[in-house]
């Protein structure tokens, strides 16, 4: 463990605003924060320490297993790593202690007091709307930590998607990707049905930091070279919320070969919303 480098990583995150007993709903590239010899087992106990004896960590250990992608790995808690979380996600998902939600495609690991309420029981339910792990980490008060990435890796901004009420959160990323996944138990595979509640493109994502820095939501840090922001889960979400019945389109992308978003402007356009 580096000593110093991890004192001066809680003194800034203390200074942030995190404060004992908090729930922190962490984003994180990890090799931005590049301080020598300071490991991601070192940052996971650093923002222990930093949120205390009753605080609770949690990040995104998404797998993907759609049964429709070729090859896909079937879902194993106990074994499947996270893909394109970072190694930050990997390091809590094995870390001793942590637990792991059983969410065949947007799981997630979480350590600390509330780590089992947050992973319990999420198996069936929708990958990050409503009775999700992220609908209870922001029910709980849980605070949004970004280190090193901007609310494009927000995943919280999904969930405010949802609780729009949008007409588009049955489109997926991928058609092809299907509405079902694959899991493994006791060494047996098993297609499992999926919510028709579907995540998709957050690549427009980065507005909502302007969007709520004009509020006064964000506050800034930097951890070793990493910018880093730090924020109410649930007024964030409140305020997302209000802008996308307002603006419908607003978190959706301007790219001509997004396909979830063009499908996703397309189905606002029928309804006469944008």
């Amino acid at each position: 463990m580096n000593t110093n480098e991890s004192v001066t990583v809680i003194s800034e995150l203390t200074r942030m605003g995190v404060e004992d007993g908090d729930l922190l709903i962490v984003h994180c590239a990890f090799k931005s924060i590049a301080l020598p010899g300071f490991s991601p087992q070192d940052m996971i106990r650093a923002l222990m320490t930093a949120a205390g004896a009753d605080g609770t960590i949690m990040m995104p250990t998404f797998t993907y297993s759609y049964s429709g992608i070729w090859n896909t790995v079937p879902f194993n808690p106990e074994t499947t790593p996270g893909y394109l979380n970072g190694v930050l996600s990997e390091a809590l998902r094995q870390y001793p202690g942590a637990l792991r939600s059983g969410h065949p495609t947007y799981s997630v690991a979480a350590i600390g007091k509330y780590a089992e309420k947050i992973t319990s029981n999420r198996e069936m339910c929708s990958p990050l709307g409503k009775g999700s792990s992220w609908d209870e980490a922001i029910t709980l008060g849980g605070k949004i930590l970004l280190l090193g990435v901007n609310s494009s890796r927000n995943s919280s901004l999904h969930y405010a998607e949802v609780l729009a009420g949008l007409p588009y959160n049955h489109i997926p990323f991928r058609k092809f990707w299907g509405s079902t996944a694959l899991m493994e138990k006791d060494g047996q595979v098993n297609e499992v049905p999926l919510a028709r509640e579907y995540p998709a493109c957050s690549d427009a994502f980065g507005a909502a930091d302007i969007y709520l820095e004009e509020r006064g939501m964000l506050r800034h840090g930097r951890i070793g070279n990493a910018a880093a922001m730090l924020m109410n889960g649930r007024e964030v979400v409140d305020a997302v919320v209000k802008k996308l019945r307002s603006d419908p389109a607003w978190l959706l992308c301007d790219n001509i070969v997004c396909e979830p978003c063009s499908l996703r402007k397309t189905a606002l356009r029928q309804r006469g919303l944008i």
